[in-house]
């Protein structure tokens, strides 16, 4: 299992190996038993519970990233308009205080 596979074609091939395996545990060597296919197929199981909890979690942090996109957005429209208001009404050598290091 060296060569590049997506998750899908890789849970496919094994599930398909399982259940060849499972037809013909009475031809297989050994190690391979019922016992070892169980562990393969819990195995195949916990991926499977595992990925699905990834793209949960995949989706959720596409979703806050737009939040943190959007306030992101909001934080620098504000802070524009706050930085003008006070560039017009102070003078320069109050800028200092609000942070602002401009010349002009």
């Amino acid at each position: 299992m060296s060569e590049k596979r997506s998750y899908a074609e890789i849970i496919s091939q094994v599930r398909m190996l399982i259940e060849a395996m499972r037809v013909n545990v009475s031809s297989l060597p050994q190690p391979l038993n019922d016992v070892f296919i169980n562990e393969l197929e819990s195995l195949v199981e916990d991926a499977e519970r595992v990925n699905v909890k990834q793209e949960k979690l995949k989706a959720d942090l596409k979703t806050e990233t737009a939040k943190i996109d959007s306030i992101r957005k909001e934080i620098d429209i504000r802070y524009s308009d706050a930085k003008k208001r006070i560039k017009l009404d102070f003078p320069k050598e109050r800028w200092l205080e609000f942070g602002f290091s401009d010349k002009r």
